[in-house]
């Protein structure tokens, strides 16, 4: 759990220095990883099945984030609430941090079939 804790970590002060330069917070994973890689910065977002930001408003944002499950199909849940303090300026980085623990969800196993790259190359020559 000090892997999720420390990835957690590294998202937030992201996005705390995204909303600062964009004056908005991020929409998805994308946007806030190609802002990390603008900055130099790297985030790790594979121990998680999914991550999805949920914006309540200019002043609050929700992560809401399903880890990878375990081998029984159920997947630990949570949220990570940030929300800039009632009187602080907008363009200021304090943030109100919360990260609650919700209910685990069952994660369907999906199958994919992998196409080699080649014949992908061939098919496309065609």
């Amino acid at each position: 759990m000090k892997e999720i804790k420390s990835s957690l970590e590294k998202i937030l002060k992201v996005t705390s220095i995204f909303r600062l330069e964009k004056r908005k917070w991020p929409l998805h994973a994308a946007e806030l990883q190609a802002f990390a890689l603008e900055l130099g910065k790297s985030l790790d977002f594979s121990r998680f099945h999914r991550c999805r930001f949920v914006i309540k408003s200019n002043r609050e944002m929700v992560l809401d984030f399903c880890l990878s499950p375990s081998g029984d199909g159920w997947a630990p849940r949570g949220a990570m609430e940030v929300r800039v303090p009632g009187m602080e300026r907008e363009d200021t980085l304090p943030l109100q941090v919360e990260i609650k623990n919700l209910a685990p969800q069952k994660i369907e196993t999906r199958s994919y079939c992998t196409v080699e790259e080649a014949v992908v190359a061939q098919k496309l020559s065609a």
